[in-house]
């Protein structure tokens, strides 16, 4: 007798803290899928989309990331600038030092 796909899958016995049953059966059940898919889909997501990826991220979430990045980019270009000030400064003085040969 051959075997079903499914029945070839890796299987795991869970026990689910109370109420968590029947939360998920309701989300299965929103979504169009059984418990056993939706269980899935959300370890899928916990799994491969929690990375950070832009792919991943909802609009707030991006734009909260935008400011945060625009802020950074301010300070380095502070930096960068004040830094070629302080460049340019020593500069000069190592110029004005030079005595010819």
């Amino acid at each position: 007798m051959s075997k079903f796909p499914s029945q070839l899958q890796d299987k795991f016995n869970l026990r689910f803290p109370d109420g968590m049953r029947d939360d998920i059966a309701e989300r299965a059940k929103r979504n169009g899928r059984s418990m056993n898919s939706e269980i899935v889909s959300i370890l899928e997501d916990a799994l491969y989309c929690g990375d950070g990826d832009l792919d991943d991220m909802n609009a707030n979430e991006m734009l909260a990331l935008i400011k945060v990045q625009a802020a950074l980019l301010e300070k380095y270009s502070e930096a960068v600038k004040r830094n070629t000030e302080t460049l340019e400064t020593v500069t000069k003085i190592i110029n004005s030092n030079k005595k010819p040969i």
